[in-house]
């Protein structure tokens, strides 16, 4: 069964911890995710340094971020979308049922796998990704899928109106081993206990986490065309996924054209493309584009990042320790949990002129 490569944010601790936590990390278990660390707005997961947080209020902290610098984040726990802990030691009158010992591997450990029950239903979509990878050339008929194991409804996959029903309690191995049943007479009802999942997001899901590639061989060798900004929560994208769409949007190309033009590697342009594609981003029929293009281009202008944020962070991305600070295309965004804190808190005053 194949698993997900999940996102590891490290916010306020010094290179040396961050190093050993990312080595931790990166140790995954035989059949259980991988972690691997990156953009902490990108993260499925945080792990922050206690000793780099003040409080700010019931819910509010700000965060020393990258460590020793005078860069601060502002989180709302209120706000947070995702699992996280907290290394000890925890300021002073922070009180948090989430923490583990940085210095401890098996402390690491337990609180990695904590994150991935969290994460369940992510994970869950990510199979189930992993199945509608392999099935979906069987079903272009349209129709409905039902998704069973031992005659317990996992799924119901609506191919006509390219939506999906998941069981929340379902695991990701259930969907592994469930049965696949496809016809155009099957009923389209949702049970109560289930979520709605647009497909497109659930490929999504699959394709940024998997260590397959996924881009079909004709998006190799066609021209490709942005057939529009896929229906996404905006802190989904990254900056190679935002520069993408910008390119193809101002001057259609090929993959190849694509490798001189912006100078990434291969592997890492393939799999940001094939994540678009997944979500319905991409065509090679420039008479689609063309008539999606008034909308599209509506759509780009609508996820506001800072165009020149974007070109200068692009620059400097490759090569960077994912352990610095959060990108600069989406920590300045409304749509992020972590905020650029302004003015001096509590720990200016430790730190001193």
């Amino acid at each position: 069964m194949e698993q997900p490569v999940l996102g590891l944010g490290l916010l306020g601790f010094s290179e040396s911890v961050g190093v050993r936590l990312q080595a931790w990390a990166a140790q995954a278990p035989a059949g259980w995710p991988e972690w691997r660390t990156c953009d902490p707005h990108l993260a499925d997961a945080w792990m922050i340094a206690g000793d780099a947080v003040e409080v700010l209020g019931r819910d509010e902290v700000v965060i020393r971020h990258p460590h020793g610098s005078d860069e601060r984040l502002t989180l709302n726990r209120a706000e947070v979308d995702r699992p996280l802990a907290f290394a000890a030691p925890l300021p002073e009158g922070f009180a948090s049922a989430e923490f583990f010992e940085a210095d401890s591997e098996t402390s690491v450990r337990q609180r990695l796998q904590r994150f991935e029950g969290w994460l369940r239903p992510l994970r869950s979509q990510f199979a189930l990704g992993a199945q509608l990878l392999e099935r979906l050339g069987d079903y272009r008929s349209g129709g409905v899928v039902h998704v069973t194991l031992s005659g317990k409804l996992l799924a119901v996959i609506d191919i006509q109106r390219w939506q999906a029903a998941l069981l929340i309690p379902a695991r990701p191995v259930d969907l592994s081993m469930a049965e696949w049943v496809h016809g155009p007479s099957l009923s389209k009802d949702v049970p109560p206990s289930f979520i709605r999942l647009p497909l497109h997001r659930v490929m999504w899901t699959y394709a940024v986490r998997t260590r397959r590639d996924v881009l079909p061989g004709r998006y190799r060798e066609q021209r490709l065309y942005l057939r529009r900004v896929p229906r996404l929560p905006a802190h989904w994208f990254d900056e190679i996924h935002l520069s993408l769409m910008r390119e193809l949007i101002a001057r259609p190309a090929t993959v190849s054209q694509l490798l001189e033009r912006t100078g990434w590697p291969e592997h890492e342009l393939a799999r940001h493309i094939g994540a678009l594609y997944h979500a319905g981003g991409l065509t090679t029929d420039p008479d689609s584009a063309r008539r999606a293009e008034t909308e599209t281009r509506r759509a780009m202008v609508a996820l506001q990042f800072d165009q020149a944020d974007r070109e200068s962070e692009l620059q400097t991305h490759h090569g960077q320790s994912e352990m610095m600070g959060p990108s600069s295309i989406l920590r300045e965004a409304v749509h992020s949990p972590l905020r650029v804190s302004t003015g001096k808190t509590g720990l200016d005053s430790v730190r001193g002129p």
